[in-house]
């Protein structure tokens, strides 16, 4: 976790959302803890004496809670939204569990109830609640993907071997020794949860009413998608060092070679020199009704290292008004496009940053936008050109 700031146990308002014995029974076993900072749970089924002041400035000073309690109320706060508590409820329903709510619950309270109803529900919308945070993704792919076996999820005995593989790398950069993997099957692929440790940080904090520090450990999310139609890893932000380890250990692990993930460029701007405006023709792409260019980002280099950002509503038809182009040999090293999808009128953004990386706001736009990409030439050529036609009609089936 980036902090230890618990919003939606840091405010009275928050916790008197909760319903009383919900919360009682969520702080049950942590009572001795609670004992020991002179704040005592009432009975179940009377409020006489909780004193939410106190209790809120608890979770705001303490320096030694335990860590399944700041476990629990870190998953609670993600999942104590508008966003959070519907994922929940609809969970909840398909899988026949009736939580204990009132007339209108708050998403808090939703949130504590599922954890303390349907633990095993509750963890997954979380898990797949980080699965769905990160919207920017470095790609990585086997130059040979004609040839790559098939692979499902792997074995627990697999997972057991990456983790420990993991463990081991980031203990020795004083990260924790614990990294657990969390594998789920989507409809463009296998995707893993990552959940490891990042160094030690000492935070400033009051500390029964003087200046001190909290000391913990920092939790981090990395996300891994594997889309076997492309044999490609994507990987969500992480350092050069831990990028190269992932590529290796899942190489090694679930193809038997620790360098099957080759870290050649896929994406390419080249197509809005070479083609101009009719680089952004979708219509040949069903799904798209419209895209145009926004942002270019121009590298000139130099003594200075100077860069360069163009931006408007349209980029193209501005340079057109100005009589001019984009330039003919400055690496462009950025675009932004403003996508119009064919089942909403709002736009969103596409953003594509060679050789690796690109940026969408939804995942369940990156099949319709990759077979556009590859359709204009913005992904390297890995595929035959009937390769795309049918990587096309699968993202519009």
């Amino acid at each position: 976790m980036a902090t230890l700031n618990f919003k939606r146990f840091s405010h009275v308002n928050d916790l008197k959302a909760i319903h009383h014995d919900s919360l009682v029974r969520f702080l049950a076993p942590h009572a001795p803890y609670l004992g020991a900072k002179e704040f005592t749970l009432p009975l179940e089924g009377s409020s006489d004496g909780f004193d939410y002041e106190a209790l809120t400035s608890l979770f705001l000073s303490t320096d030694d809670m335990p860590q399944d309690l700041v476990e629990a109320l870190y998953q609670v706060n993600e999942m104590a939204t508008p966003e959070g508590m519907q994922d929940i409820l609809e969970r909840c329903e398909d899988a026949g569990v009736d939580l204990v709510l009132g007339e209108e619950p708050a998403p808090t309270d939703v949130a504590v109830q599922a954890w303390l109803q349907a633990p095993e529900i509750f963890e997954r919308a979380h898990n797949e609640y980080q699965l769905d945070r990160p919207r920017s993704f470095e790609s990585f792919f086997n130059p040979d993907s004609k040839s790559v076996p098939a692979i499902k999820v792997p074995s627990a005995v697999t997972l057991k071997g990456m983790e420990a593989a993991l463990t081991e790398w980031f203990d020795r950069k004083k990260c924790g020794k614990t990294v657990t993997i969390h594998p789920f099957e989507r409809d463009d692929g296998l995707w893993f949860l990552i959940r490891r440790g990042e160094p030690i940080k000492r935070q400033g904090a009051v500390l029964d009413g003087k200046s001190g520090s909290v000391v913990y450990r920092p939790e981090k999310h990395d996300v891994l998608v594997y889309t076997p139609a492309l044999a490609e890893l994507r990987i969500s932000p992480v350092t050069k060092k831990e990028r190269e380890l992932y590529l290796r250990v899942f190489g090694k692990h679930l193809f038997e070679d620790d360098e099957f993930f080759s870290e050649r460029g896929k994406y390419t701007l080249e197509p809005l020199r070479r083609d101009g405006e009719d680089s952004l023709v979708c219509s040949d792409i069903e799904g798209l009704d419209d895209i145009v260019l926004q942002e270019v980002r121009i590298k000139w280099g130099g003594q200075h290292k100077e860069f360069e950002t163009r931006r408007a509503e349209d980029l193209f038809a501005a340079y057109e008004a100005r009589e001019k182009e984009l330039p003919r040999h400055a690496p462009l090293v950025l675009a932004k496009f403003r996508v119009t999808f064919s089942n909403t009128k709002k736009t969103r953004v596409l953003v594509i940053y060679p050789p690796n990386k690109i940026n969408i706001k939804r995942h369940d736009d990156s099949t319709v936008l990759d077979a556009w990409m590859a359709k204009r030439g913005f992904i390297l050529n890995q595929t035959s050109e009937e390769d795309v036609e049918n990587d096309v009609s699968v993202a519009c089936s």
